[in-house]
């Protein structure tokens, strides 16, 4: 097959892609899991209070 064939569908199926991904992102049971998400950046680590930073380095 070459691309005189099944090219002329390409911008078809892209189209359907596209259209097919944007419903599934609009749909509301999945506002949730997105929020979730969107948040993840913004949780809090859990981190050691008295931990010294680790520079790469031993002490002798």
């Amino acid at each position: 097959m070459s691309y005189e064939v099944y090219g002329p569908y390409i911008p078809v199926i892209m189209l359907i892609t596209f259209l097919l991904l944007f419903v599934w992102v609009m749909l509301p049971k999945n506002k949730k899991g997105f929020d979730d998400a969107a948040n993840l950046p913004f949780e809090d680590e859990e981190k050691p209070s008295d931990a010294k930073a680790d520079n790469g380095r031993t002490e002798k």
